[in-house]
């Protein structure tokens, strides 16, 4: 996580949002956000671990959770899984996706091209720099292009991240409310959930 927030490709994104947002009036996409976007997809990740009963499958029992976040097989003698490195890397990976999430918004602010794309295309210098494998830096790309959109076509990981990004807002506190498009389906408009 560290590599990633002092990765200097990701300090002059967050500063390019920063400039292209210098008048936003409406949520801002920062290094606070993306932070709290990595925290709450973590909580989300540990919740539906605690809902299963399980570190190894999701709320609905579809697949591993573990097995999507970090291709590990749970079956593969469970009682040799090192549950707190697994929680580590899955963590990593969580915080990974969320950092780096909105670092393309200014690139639609300047091009008009969906910043979840252009992010997704960037992203796997930052992540390379940061040590992470290939098959952490495929799952964490998915996650950043599927980040705007959720739905069932979507990665575990890019529902997780796409809901997150959601709640980190707090609507219900906000100053320009009324003239959000987005207010009518923000489960944040009327209460802050995390």
């Amino acid at each position: 996580m560290n590599r990633i927030i002092n990765d200097s490709l990701y300090r002059e994104c967050v500063e390019r949002n920063a400039v292209c947002e210098q008048n936003r009036r409406f949520c801002r996409h920062d290094l606070q956000h993306m932070l709290d976007v990595a925290r709450i997809t973590y909580l989300l990740v540990l919740e539906a671990c605690m809902v299963s009963n399980s570190l190894t499958s999701d709320m609905s029992g579809k697949e591993p959770l573990l097995k999507i976040l970090i291709d590990a097989d749970p079956k593969e003698n469970a009682t040799a899984i090192n549950i707190s490195g697994v929680l580590r890397q899955v963590k990593e990976i969580i915080f990974a996706a969320g950092l780096l999430h909105d670092i393309a918004r200014w690139v639609e602010y300047e091009t008009c091209e969906n910043h979840a794309f252009a992010g997704a295309r960037m992203a796997g210098e930052v992540l390379s720099r940061a040590g992470f494998t290939g098959a952490e830096q495929r799952l964490i790309i998915r996650a950043i292009a599927e980040h705007r959109t959720g739905g069932t076509e979507a990665s575990q990981l890019g529902r997780y991240i796409c809901r997150a990004d959601d709640l980190a807002r707090p609507c219900f506190h906000c100053a320009a409310r009324d003239d959000c498009y987005k207010i009518s389906h923000m489960e944040t408009a009327g209460v802050l959930l995390y």
